[in-house]
This record gives structure tokens, C-alpha cells and sequence, in this order.
């Protein structure tokens, strides 16, 4: 067995690679696909790899010699990974990671799922144009080399991949349910998680459970975090005074987004302390900040933000998302206690989980999360 990983820079792919070469050792080579047009960030060891440029999918394939390997995996479905694919021989095992964007923003949202509660160009200096002439800019990035500028392009890749996929990964079911329904066939697939415990927790590892009562409204500044939806709820409810509110606004979104979501909170809520994380901290300072909190405000409309859930549920923190994301009917499915924004209520902040609660959910963490479980994954069920 050879397996080909297609992979991008991203944070958790330098562990992701450690645990393939751990259960598959001397098995495993590596591609990057360049989704991001600059040197890479987060791949110290891996950066010096093979690349595939945007745009180069379809030739770098024409080009690559697939006899050695018997598997490709691809951790984000990008369209060069597509593309790249397309030339590999039918006989080749092809295995979709789903990370998030490459599902839902990529392909869902264009066949109807809303993601977003703020219009997308709201804050963008061409909004009219957005508005009146949407495929101006369609036409623009097609001229400008981009072949999958309009929907059609898009569904037909995702026609083909959701067809010539052997097998899926996921972090929530339901995203190879949507795959699945959209190929409308049944296609093997089974659940990993890639961010580390241990590394993760750090210093939180085994931290006995506290009490506190600060809220967290999202895990970045992305408009997917859905903070003015947040909003229209958090209106709704007398807030304790005292409770400090946490927002992570340090990367996603736009300048003009950040500074009005700071700006609608803090007049919303004049007699709370504000922590507005606008700069990257390291983790072991960001870790801290949850320290200081009762509860945690997830509110995407897709599968996002896993990780910072995980996180809460592991230190006994209430965790709240939305009814309308996926990842929440995952987590319901799995046996965690959480709570959706719609249904809450000043009750809800006010009030920490039972110890038998917080143990509860910390159990199924360490179930199903640990390092020991994602290889055991591999093991049993890599086909």
C-alpha cells in the first residue's frame, strides 16, 4: 500500500501526517495544493513538499506518475485537488477529508444552503455592484484564469468528486450525509479528529472543573461565527452585569465587519466589561481565556468550530450553537449535553452545568477525541 496525500496549509496537517506515519509508516507521500497563493505558514516540515499552484490541478495530474500508489487522500477538496484527481487511474482509492469550507461554502451554499445570517457583501465597497450585477464579478475572476467562477463549473466538479470519492472522513456524520445525498449513493465513511488533545489542553489537561461566568460569542471574526444573529437572541436577555464578554476577533471577516460587531455588542451591552482578542495569541495564553468562562456562543450554520467545542465541553463549559447547524445534531447524537441560542434564556447563562454534567461530557471527549482513538480509526477502518 502507497497512499498520496493532497494537502493544504493548514495547522493540524503536520499531526495529521505524524499519525498516517504512525499506523502506515514508510507509506505515505505528500502533495500541496496551493489554495492560498502565498509560502506556506504552518508547514514547517512539510513545506519544501511537491506543489500544485491554483490553476495547475489538471496539469500537474497529466504529468504524475500514479503507478506507485494505491490510495490518494485528500484533506480539503479544493478544485485542483479535483481536477488533479480526474487523472488519476479509476483503480486508485480516493478519500475525501472533509474539512468544512470545502463542502459547505464550496458546494452546499451554492445549491441552497444558507450560511451566513449577514449578507455576504454587506460590507464590501461594491455592494451595489454585488447586488445589481452579481455575475460582473463572476465574469471578472473567469477572465482573470479562475475556471469555476460560475455555479454550473462548480456542481459539475462537485457532480464528479461526490461520484468518484471510494470513501469519506468527517468530523460531523451529517457532512457524508450531504455528500451522499447530493451523489445519491451510499459511500463509505467513518469519523476522525485531527487536533491533538494534548497539545491542544496543554496546561488544561486534567484541570480540575471551576466555576466562572464570562461568555464567549464565537472563535473568530468569520461571518459564518454569525454574531448579529447572536445578537438578535442575546437582546432577548438580561445579561449579569458582571459577566465579562469575550469575542475572538483576530482573524476571518473584514476590518469594517470586526469593528461593527464590536461596535453593536458594546452598545447593546453598556454595563458589561468587553475582552476583544484582536491579535494572535499563543495557545497556551489563549487556553487561559477559557479559564474565565461559563459558557461559549457557536453559532455557524455548518460544520465549524469543532475544535473550540471540544474545548469547551472537556473543561465543563455550557456550549451553545445553533439549531440550525449540523455540527450541533452531531454532537446531540453523540451524547454531549449542549444547548442551541434560540432556546435561551437569562436562566441559561446564569447557571453552570452539574458536576455530573461537566464529567459527562468530558468522558465523551476523551472517547472519542484522543490521540489513541484517531489511530485506532485508522487501523480498523482505512480501507
Amino acid at each position: 500500500m502507497k497512499i498520496l496525500h493532497l494537502i493544504i496549509d493548514h495547522q493540524v496537517v503536520e499531526r495529521t501526517m505524524g499519525i498516517y506515519e504512525k499506523v502506515f509508516p514508510g507509506c505515505n507521500e505528500i502533495i500541496i495544493v496551493d489554495i492560498y497563493q502565498r509560502e506556506p505558514k504552518h508547514l514547517k516540515f512539510l513545506k519544501n513538499k511537491k506543489t500544485i499552484n491554483i490553476g495547475h490541478g489538471s496539469l500537474e495530474g497529466k504529468t504524475f506518475d500514479f503507478s506507485q500508489f494505491s490510495h490518494i487522500v485528500v484533506h480539503f477538496m479544493s478544485m485542483d485537488a479535483i481536477d488533479f484527481i480526474k487523472q488519476a487511474p479509476s483503480n486508485i482509492h480516493v478519500c475525501w477529508e472533509v474539512y468544512g469550507w470545502d463542502l459547505y461554502d464550496q458546494f452546499l451554499s451554492i445549491n441552497g444552503m444558507k450560511l451566513t445570517y449577514t449578507e455576504k457583501y454587506i460590507y464590501s465597497r461594491y455592494l451595489y455592484l454585488h447586488k445589481l450585477t452579481p455575475w460582473l464579478f463572476k465574469i471578472y475572476s473567469y477572465l482573470r484564469g479562475n475556471r469555476y467562477s460560475f455555479n454550473y463549473q462548480k456542481n459539475r466538479q462537485f457532480k464528479y468528486i461526490s461520484n468518484r470519492v471510494d470513501s469519506i472522513q468527517y468530523c460531523c456524520k451529517y457532512d457524508a450525509l450531504y455528500i451522499e445525498d447530493y451523489a445519491k449513493r451510499k459511500i463509505p465513511n467513518y469519523e476522525i479528529f485531527n487536533y491533538s488533545l494534548t497539545e491542544v489542553l496543554g496546561d488544561l489537561k486534567d484541570l480540575p472543573f471551576f466555576e466562572a461566568n464570562g461568555i464567549m460569542v464565537g472563535n473568530s471574526a468569520s461571518m459564518s461565527n454569525n454574531h448579529m444573529y447572536v445578537l438578535e437572541y442575546l437582546k432577548q436577555i438580561e445579561l449579569d452585569q458582571t459577566s465579562k464578554i469575550y469575542m475572538p476577533l483576530s482573524y476571518g471577516g473584514n476590518q469594517y465587519y470586526r469593528e461593527d460587531v464590536e461596535k453593536v455588542y458594546k452598545e447593546t451591552f453598556p454595563h458589561n466589561d468587553f475582552v476583544i482578542l484582536k491579535q494572535y495569541m499563543p495557545l497556551h495564553e489563549y487556553n487561559l481565556v477559557f479559564t474565565n468562562l461559563n459558557s461559549i456562543i457557536l453559532s455557524a450554520w455548518r460544520q465549524e468550530s469543532q475544535g473550540t467545542a471540544i474545548m469547551g465541553f472537556y473543561l465543563g463549559i455550557k456550549v451553545f450553537m445553533s439549531c440550525k447547524s449540523p455540527l450541533y445534531k452531531w454532537f446531540k447524537d453523540c451524547g454531549f449535553i449542549v444547548f442551541t441560542i434560540e432556546d435561551a434564556n437569562q436562566k441559561s447563562f446564569s447557571t453552570s452545568l452539574t458536576l455530573k454534567e461537566k464529567q459527562h461530557n468530558r468522558d465523551i471527549v476523551v472517547k472519542r477525541y484522543s490521540d489513541e482513538a484517531f489511530v485506532n480509526t485508522l487501523q480498523t477502518h482505512f480501507l
